[in-house]
């Protein structure tokens, strides 16, 4: 493979990742960016997670390859758990859907199909934010002087975030403690948005230090 050929694939990775990480908290957004968004939005997020994995082939090739320590079988765990997530959520959003798939005239089951999509999208948000700060070491490699520069921000925009899991109850959908999602009409989007924001970087911290935990501990050893 030329260097530019290669410099392009990953130009497109890094755009595809992108999209992702700005699209997944205005999809949780549901009534605020209201439901023909939310279906395109979803629509378009699955496309973004199928190219993902597309690019990423060749992870899912080996993964009966090889020896599993610590760090392998945590990213593995996630990343399989991850997918599930992603196909159940679109499965149920197709099946809910009012719009976009509304010839498809699916009946019954409406009241599963939607605690469903609400474990599946919130798990799945947390899961795809862990899996983004496993690899937070490859982009955090840049030099000392930027890694001083970003970590302060980060780590005060991640602590935010544990004050907005709790303020938004993200939790509280996480494990079924309000099956019904509670948004304020009368709040600027963009708060909601950034709160989001925060709580993704929080699981992105987490992933992060989990794997910088494992490989001290395999060095160590």
């Amino acid at each position: 493979m030329s260097g530019s050929r290669a410099m392009g694939i990953k130009r497109f990775r890094m755009t595809v990742d992108i999209s992702m990480v700005i699209l997944l908290p205005v999809l949780m957004g549901y009534s605020l960016v209201g439901e023909t968004a939310h279906e395109v939005i979803g629509m378009i997020m699955g496309v973004l997670f199928a190219v993902h994995i597309t690019l990423n082939r060749r992870w899912f090739a080996a993964i009966f390859r090889g020896k599993y320590d610590l760090r392998r079988i945590v990213v593995t765990a996630l990343n399989i758990s991850l997918l599930l997530c992603v196909i159940t959520s679109m499965v149920s959003g197709i099946m809910l859907s009012k719009h976009l798939f509304s010839f498809l005239n699916v009946r019954g089951g409406a009241a599963f199909m939607r605690t469903l999509h609400l474990l599946a999208g919130y798990w799945g948000f947390a899961l795809m934010s862990l899996h983004a700060g496993t690899h937070g070491g490859v982009m955090l490699k840049r030099g000392r002087r930027i890694r001083a520069a970003i970590y302060i921000p980060l780590i005060c925009t991640a602590l935010y975030g544990v004050f907005a899991f709790i303020r938004r109850g993200f939790y509280m959908y996480m494990f079924l403690l309000n099956s019904f999602v509670f948004f304020d009409t009368t709040e600027p989007f963009i708060w909601f948005y950034l709160d989001y924001l925060a709580v993704m970087l929080m699981f992105m911290v987490m992933g992060y230090l989990l794997v910088k935990m494992i490989s001290v501990k395999h060095k160590r050893k």
